[in-house]
């Protein structure tokens, strides 16, 4: 396409810092230390080119596995789903997990086609926003973790300390099935 810019690359960091690519990987990822100065002109350089970890690829490198969780809510309007997906996001950042929300409105149906949606693109785990017949037919079929959430009429703190704890939950059925 026509004026779409390309990525940067730790290549072009280096290329800027007048370094080489792999001294500014250790660098970044905290196994060479450098001069203040010098982290500085790196920080500049990666402001200036827009440069952005590629999370997935260190993973595969390291040879770990960069989780997915997916998250059906009703709607994105609701606030209580609203507050409870902040928080579940939250979580999977502190996991370092990447997060795939489906809308899949209120009915169990739909609520169904959202779970098969997500286990379809190989999440690890599901968690659901509001009430979820026959989960646990849902979870056995899966053949992954599948917690629910109840978005019941409660204070947003209340939702959001209900969020965290079940997407907790979901990272220790993850984490025990690895």
């Amino acid at each position: 396409m026509a004026g779409q810019r390309r990525k940067a690359t730790l290549q072009d960091i280096a290329d800027i810092v007048g370094m080489s690519r792999m001294s500014i990987s250790r660098i970044l990822n905290g196994k060479q230390q450098t001069s203040p100065e010098q982290e500085e002109r790196i920080r500049e350089a990666i402001a200036a080119t827009g440069y952005r970890l590629n999370r997935a690829a260190r993973a595969l490198r390291q040879g770990s596995i960069l989780p997915t969780i997916g998250l059906v809510v009703p709607a994105f309007a609701d606030p209580a789903c609203a507050a409870m997906a902040e928080a579940v996001a939250e979580v999977a950042d502190e996991h370092g997990a990447l997060l795939v929300v489906v809308r899949a409105g209120g009915e169990a149906v739909a609520i169904r086609a959202g779970v098969d949606a997500l286990i379809s693109r190989n999440v690890d785990g599901v968690l659901l926003c509001g009430p979820s017949p026959d989960i646990d037919g849902w979870a056995e079929d899966a053949d992954r973790p599948v917690v629910a959430m109840a978005a019941a009429s409660a204070s947003r703190d209340e939702l959001v300390a209900s969020a965290r704890s079940a997407a907790g939950e979901l990272f220790a059925l993850i984490d025990g099935g690895r």
